[in-house]
């Protein structure tokens, strides 16, 4: 009985996890390694219109690995529209502050500070480093984009 139980956890978390699209071409060694849990905890749904629309802490039993990458959820709708599309959810730049990498530094965050840019989670050290990457956007994105490439061989997501 306990062999049978065992094969079927295995085959169900199988299906699970093939339901998930692949992150090929994320360079996880290169993500920041701030907070053990990403966005400590907060769930990246959240975050967008979809979600919420605001930061919420997730719970802690609604949790998802992707990659090496483990994340929090606060409610089951927002950890299944993750799972559907993690690239779209997962926050720029491995979870470093936007604004140091338009600079090209590396710079932790406060998952308290961001926005929102069509459909990139850009996170930020404090409230004046927002405010200056919020002035112009698409010129902060565009060197953060490079820097990113530069320092991790990974193409920036759009």
């Amino acid at each position: 009985m306990t062999k049978i139980l065992g094969l079927l956890v295995l085959v169900l978390s199988v299906q699970a996890l093939a339901n998930v699209p692949a992150h090929e071409g994320r360079n996880e060694a290169e993500y920041s390694p701030q907070y053990a849990v990403v966005l400590n905890g907060y769930d990246p749904v959240s975050y967008f219109a979809e979600g919420g629309g605001s930061p919420v802490k997730g719970d802690t039993a609604l949790t998802f690995t992707y990659g090496t990458k483990m994340y929090y959820f606060s409610s089951e709708a927002n950890l299944n529209t993750f799972k559907s599309n993690p690239l779209k959810y997962e926050p720029s730049y491995g979870s470093w502050c936007a604004y140091g990498m338009a600079l090209g530094v590396k710079l932790t965050i406060d998952p308290a500070f961001y926005t929102i840019h069509g459909s990139r989670l850009h996170l930020f050290i404090n409230k004046s480093v927002k405010k200056a990457f919020d002035k112009d956007v698409v010129g902060h994105e565009n060197n953060a984009d490079r820097f990113w490439f530069n320092f991790s061989g990974e193409e920036a997501r759009k």
